[in-house]
């Protein structure tokens, strides 16, 4: 029996002190040098057993982190609001209802929900027709009271005018779709004939297409392209481009411009294809009293939520986190204490989590929640550092490793490590990506060795300053072979 112990006794000890081999660290090394003339990186790669580190270079500098800053910010979430938590968007009517017809104003108060879809508003509609409801006389207000600000931060004021991209949209307490909108397109039956182009799923008042898509031959590669351009007002979605005629159904999403007037007249356009029609204009405007609540939309659970925002990246889920963050805990002392939402309180949140309970000493700097800001900075020390708190916690971890998307499966990780087929699903990790001021290109995440147990790791790496840029494929493609070669040792 003693000698058993003293045997189980090296055993556990071999196991748990394990150094990379030889082979694999110099690999790894050599990998990393490969770019040095034109990148700066920050690695740390940590046994979560144990908390050993394994491979490590330049860990504690900091770096542009892009969309890797959203581990920290689904990380907050779930620290902060319970893994189902549901926000609540609340209807209210100010005037009298009467065989149908409701003698006032129908208002939605806007509770911070970012994951408000054409699924739940269908439901709401035919929700409105069960209890009657056949036309509103008065308008349709929006109360975003509970965020503060414009919308659009620096890094979203140039999608105003006019946007190619959907992850510009702007953040509001109450946003549908994202704050973007869906652009289908599909083939005529005649070649050389314009395609089928329309918003989805339904027109939207405000919102005209301008149809430029020549529908082609079955040779033909697909090419479209699609802009929002907006003036007075007003928003033209111009699609242009080249549909082979067996093409299936093909949607771009873009940004909104006036997420007021989006969110209202897609409402509107829900309710009228429920036969409800509402006579007044979309306004913005606060809860008058004596009004009176007729419907609660409950939205999708926390954990939902986080999934939605790390598997694809979604910086429009991001920023709206934060906004809530702070509306929930205001700043003491600050001029909307009450609890009106702003970037200030809710990355003062994101802040003090950072410090108090994951633990992290050392400088760091956050301006918003998705990354898209290019001044965030963070290393690779503290993000796995941050990885390691969340694997600790049975009432944070599952959600959190769950919302990673996956290598060769899904989200931004799918086409990752996509030839190496037995390193599908080994890989669960938050990417990052800007092109603009430098290159940046980020991976952190969780993966399982099969000496060494679970792992968690960070790669940042950066393009130099007046320097050529490295290529963000190039990058990807070096953070993809370090991992296939640490998962060989």
């Amino acid at each position: 029996m003693k000698f058993f112990l003293i045997f189980f006794s090296v055993l556990v000890s071999q196991t748990c002190f394990a150094q990379l081999s030889k082979t694999t660290t110099l690999a790894l090394n050599k990998t990393v040098h490969e770019m040095d003339a034109t990148t700066e990186t920050s690695i740390q790669i940590v046994r979560l057993s144990d908390g050993k580190v394994l491979f490590e270079r330049d860990e504690n500098k900091l770096r542009i982190p892009a969309s890797v800053t959203k581990i920290v910010t689904a990380a907050t979430i779930l620290a902060k609001f319970d893994a189902p938590h549901q926000f609540s968007t609340d209807f209210y009517i100010t005037g009298e209802r009467k065989d149908g017809v409701v003698k006032g104003d129908l208002v939605i108060v806007g509770d911070g929900d970012p994951f408000i879809v054409s699924e739940q508003l269908w439901q709401l509609a035919a929700d409105f027709k069960h209890m009657g409801i056949k036309s509103i006389s008065g308008n349709l207000v929006i109360d975003n009271s509970l965020f503060a600000g414009t919308g659009r931060d620096a890094s979203r004021k140039f999608g105003k005018q006019s946007s190619r991209n959907a992850y510009d949209a702007p953040v509001s307490a109450f946003g549908v779709n994202f704050n973007t909108f869906a652009t289908a397109v599909f083939p005529n039956e005649d070649v050389g004939k314009p395609a089928f182009v329309n918003l989805d799923p339904y027109p939207i008042r405000g919102i005209e297409i301008t149809n430029k898509v020549i529908t082609k031959n079955k040779s033909t590669r697909l090419n479209i392209r699609v802009q929002r351009q907006s003036s007075s007002g007003n928003d033209r979605i111009v699609a242009s481009g080249v549909i082979p005629i067996n093409s299936l159904l093909y949607k771009k999403y873009r940004s909104v411009s006036d997420f007021v007037q989006a969110s209202g007249e897609t409402v509107r356009a829900f309710l009228l294809a429920q036969g409800i029609l509402i006579n007044g204009k979309v306004v913005e405007g606060g809860l008058p009293q004596n009004s009176k609540k007729i419907h609660t939309l409950y939205g999708y659970p926390i954990r939902k939520i986080v999934e939605g925002l790390n598997t694809f990246s979604n910086n429009y889920i991001a920023d709206v986190m934060i906004k809530r963050l702070g509306a929930a805990y205001p700043l003491k002392g600050a001029a909307n204490a009450a609890g009106q939402g702003t970037y200030e309180n809710g990355l003062a949140v994101v802040s003090q989590f950072l410090k108090k309970e994951v633990g992290i000493k050392s400088e760091f700097e956050i301006l918003n929640g998705s990354g898209l800001s290019t001044d965030n900075r963070l290393s690779a020390a503290q993000i796995v550092k941050l990885l390691k708190y969340m694997a600790k916690s049975m009432q944070m971890y599952p959600e959190f490793l769950g919302s990673l998307p996956a290598s060769g499966w899904d989200g931004t990780m799918e086409k990752r490590m996509r030839d190496n087929a037995k390193k599908h699903g080994l890989v669960r990790a938050k990417t990052g990506t800007l092109t603009s001021p430098v290159s940046v290109a980020g991976l952190a995440g969780y993966t399982s060795h099969p000496k060494h147990g679970l792992i968690a790791f960070c790669i940042l790496d950066n393009g130099m300053k007046s320097k050529k840029q490295p290529a963000i494929s190039a990058l990807r493609d070096r953070q993809d072979k370090l991992l296939i070669q640490l998962l060989k040792d």
